[in-house]
């Protein structure tokens, strides 16, 4: 019979069992799921008390949820056209919660296909059309100190046939990745 063990969620903080031979988890309360790096029973009790997972699946925005020590929610997004341009937009935020200045950069988020394609953000200087009053750009590198916040938006230029998979956020040493499932239609 496999050994159960009690974890909290690491973003909404829902109680959750899980066999100890695994390394996914998925919360039914948030409905994030979790690729831990590696089994639940070969972890110390600290490890499974304070759940760091090597990826964090999630397809709702508007959850704060932490990423190697960088908490940062997607507040929202819409693919739209901007001139003859197909552009996703990001709306994201982040919070220090550290007792150290952390950097944030807008080359932490990343846009793959459904082919494997990979999309960087376009920056304000080279694309002033798409950041607006209304949409003002994220930054390229921006430091908070303990207790800062920060918010803006991103914009990734798309070809008009390519087909979004997923956003990716990447952060920390070793990296640890937070993936979101989103398509045009969403």
């Amino acid at each position: 019979m496999p050994v159960l063990f009690s974890l909290i969620c690491p973003t909404c903080g829902a109680s959750l069992q899980a066999g100890g031979t695994t390394r996914d988890i998925l919360c039914e309360h948030c409905g994030n799921k979790y690729l831990l790096d590696q089994k639940i029973e070969q972890m110390n009790e600290t490890e499974r008390e304070h759940l760091s997972p090597t990826v964090t699946y999630s397809n709702k925005p508007g959850q704060w949820i932490k990423v190697a020590g960088v908490d940062v929610v997607l507040r929202k997004f819409s693919v739209e056209k901007a001139g003859k341009e197909r552009v996703l937009f990001i709306e994201i935020e982040y919070e220090n919660k550290t007792s150290d200045p952390l950097k944030y950069r807008h080359d932490q988020w990343i846009v793959y296909d459904k082919t494997g394609y990979t999309y960087e953000a376009v920056k304000d200087f080279s694309h002033p059309h798409l950041y607006k009053k209304e949409k003002i750009y994220l930054g390229m590198t921006r430091v908070l100190n303990p207790g800062m916040r920060l918010r803006g938006w991103l914009a990734f230029v798309l070809p008009s046939e390519s087909d979004i998979e997923c956003l990716q956020f990447s952060a920390g040493t070793p990296l640890k990745t937070l993936e979101f499932r989103i398509t045009d239609q969403q």
